[in-house]
């Protein structure tokens, strides 16, 4: 089963022609980011039942295949277990990503931390402090591993339907995220988990595979979606370049103008809490309070379910119809479709579904495809300049971007992200937490 002799991996590699092939890679170190790290060793799982395990950097290893990992990297047509992580380790794009193909099957996401054996855990409670500690957890308690992966995922992978949908965001969402993650966060001494930190900056990691297909993006305790305004976390973001600044473009009222965009309603290029404010109130100009109190209750219909008194505004009046035809579909065809990428939501996996949460996760899926549309279009812009996309929230982007470039740049990414129809306002500021309203 392990792998080491030269003349028996390229029998190997032979072997794998024209069969589906299932591989793992296992980095050397289980606390560091991907984009720091190394592969220990690669699992091969083949559909006639032959395995093995190849060691790359192992205690082990009676010899290394290091300098035969290109090999494996370029492999195509194969299933990985993670393709983002292959991604930032080198690998093709042009293979199947287990974990996503997963979350279309079972409607659920992906725990890896299910497959980890007890001797896994004891080596990492019990030498904290060693760096690339998995390779000295024993090759054969790593195959113990894969095995538990290989059950589970190969009666998956030699059924599976490669839809239309599921290549597409095979095709995407690994790469995109992967390179947003290996742009890093440039950060001070300020920032308080240095063992995150690696030459000035920290890497998060966003996870996809999430029940309304909204990325949450933590690693090692940090969650990089929801830092806190107020507590002095964000002072520790800062830009890479000497002279450089951060710039945060946000959607103004994106769920609002994404739900119009759904029922095909025109909303203004102004504020859309004064337009809905003046409905409410009946009233032209509102005062600071009538404001707040507009974002509030239009928030609360969209979200908690739209009142009798407020189906006479045409605008929830046509997003309440929607509402009650997507529930219907439902219903009906046991299973609905997202708006872009077309992934299937099914009800077998939710029986506790209502119509307020259906059309909730349905919007939480268009938001999230929407952004990864402009962002991959963004990303393609960026691949000219220095400047780097790093961190993505929900309704905004922020950027790394070098006085040189700002001008040019910015104007060109606003105008990717605002495609005509959604209103984006900008901020910029040396360190994360003191950002100012610009106009570009």
């Amino acid at each position: 089963m392990i792998v080491d002799d030269k003349e028996e991996l390229d029998v190997i590699f032979d072997y794998m022609k024209d069969k589906t092939v299932l591989l793992v890679p296992i980095l050397s170190d289980h606390k560091l980011h991907p984009i720091i790290n190394n592969i220990s060793c690669i699992y091969i799982y083949t559909e006639d039942g032959v395995e093995r395990i190849i060691p790359m950097q192992h205690t082990e290893q009676i010899r290394g295949f290091k300098d035969q990992l290109a090999r494996f990297l370029n492999l195509e047509s194969i299933f990985v277990h993670d393709k983002k992580v292959w991604l930032q380790m080198g690998g093709n794009d042009a293979v199947y990503d287990v974990k996503s193909l997963w979350w279309y099957t079972y409607n659920e996401a992906y725990d890896e931390n299910y497959y980890y054996t007890s001797a896994h855990h004891f080596y990492w409670r019990r030498h904290t402090n060693l760096n690339h500690i998995n390779a000295v957890v024993p090759l054969m308690q790593h195959l113990e591993m894969c095995q538990k992966i290989r059950k589970y995922a190969w009666p998956m992978i030699i059924n599976s339907k490669l839809t239309t949908s599921y290549n597409q965001f095979n095709s995407i969402y690994p790469k995109l995220f992967a390179e947003i993650e290996s742009n890093g966060m440039q950060v001070t001494r300020s920032f308080k988990m240095n063992d995150l930190i690696t030459d000035g900056r920290v890497y998060s990691q966003y996870h996809y595979h999430t029940t309304t297909g909204r990325p949450s993006n933590a690693f090692r305790g940090f969650n990089f979606a929801a830092m806190n305004k107020e507590d002095g976390t964000r002072d520790a973001f800062c830009s890479r370049f000497e002279n450089g600044a951060l710039i945060e473009m946000d959607f103004d009222a994106y769920h609002i103008r994404l739900i119009a965009r759904l029922i095909g309603y025109d909303l203004p290029t102004t504020s859309v809490h004064q337009y809905f404010g003046k409905q409410y109130f009946g009233k032209e100009e509102l005062t600071d309070e009538e404001y707040e109190k507009s974002k509030q209750i239009t928030f609360r219909l969209l979200y908690g379910g739209i009142d009798k008194e407020f189906l006479g505004i045409p605008f929830f009046g046509e997003v309440n119809k929607y509402i009650s035809e997507l529930w219907a579909e439902w219903k009906k065809q046991g299973v609905i479709y997202t708006p872009v990428e077309r992934r299937p939501i099914n009800s077998s996996t939710f029986p506790d579904m209502t119509k307020n949460k259906l059309f909730n996760y349905y919007l939480q899926a268009l938001e999230t495809e929407f952004s990864v549309r402009r962002m991959m279009q963004v990303q393609n812009t960026l691949k000219d300049y220095k400047t780097k996309l790093i961190l993505y929230t929900y309704d905004s982007l922020l950027f790394d971007v070098p006085v040189t470039e700002a001008k040019e740049v910015l104007i060109k990414v606003k105008n990717i992200l605002q495609g005509g129809e959604f209103p984006v306002k900008c901020k910029v500021g040396n360190i994360y937490s003191k950002m100012n309203n610009i106009s570009l």
